[in-house]
């Protein structure tokens, strides 16, 4: 049986990765405009809020969405 406190931490860890799919999918659109489908698909199957805050690094400092690809794989 979950408890309450296991239902809040699901929910808190569920928030961070939301967060930072949607920080990820910002600076890319911010960068480079529409974001193809497949990168968009990829990120939001996405769940390790560190994995994301990595991306999110990536998204910076890419010149272009293909040097991004390159860190989703």
């Amino acid at each position: 049986m979950t408890t309450a406190q296991e239902l809040i931490l699901e929910g808190k860890a569920e928030g961070k990765a939301e967060a930072g799919r949607g920080m990820v999918l910002t600076f890319l659109r911010a960068k480079f405009g529409k974001v193809p489908k497949g990168i968009e698909q990829t990120i939001r199957q996405m769940s390790d809020p560190v994995a994301l805050e990595s991306l999110a690094v990536h998204a910076a400092h890419s010149k272009t969405l293909d040097e991004f690809s390159e860190a989703l794989k």
